[in-house]
């Protein structure tokens, strides 16, 4: 199962919407298997104005739970960001269970304020 997952999330990385289709993957991953289950984290840090665009375009998703925000000073965000030679802020991430990056999403087609959530029309 967790091959199809990944594998699953690998188009999804390559597709034109990588987002919308990374939740909808994680959305269809069986409860059972949610303490493996791969999550979405938009790193922040407060005084970061592209940050503050970000947590508005991202608001629906964080609300409901299908992105997570760390503070990318916090020592679980420092560790993470080392872990996977990231530097950049904000950064939306695909990560697996044990924290590893699966992939960067760059989502340049919203806006701030755009709902940018998997519901469909």
């Amino acid at each position: 199962m967790q091959g199809i997952i990944d594998e699953l999330l690998q188009e999804c990385m390559a597709s034109d919407d990588a987002l919308s289709c990374a939740i909808e993957t994680i959305d269809m991953i069986p409860a059972d298997l949610e303490a493996c289950k791969p999550r979405l984290v938009l790193f922040t840090q407060d005084d970061c104005i592209p940050c503050e665009v970000d947590r508005e375009k991202y608001a629906v998703l964080l609300s409901n739970g299908q992105v997570t925000e760390i503070d990318a000073n916090s020592p679980e965000g420092k560790a993470i960001m080392d872990q996977n030679n990231l530097e950049q802020l904000p950064s939306l991430v695909l990560l697996d269970c044990e924290n590893k990056l699966i992939g960067e999403l760059f989502d340049e087609k919203t806006t701030p304020g755009e709902d940018v959530s998997a519901s469909p029309s």
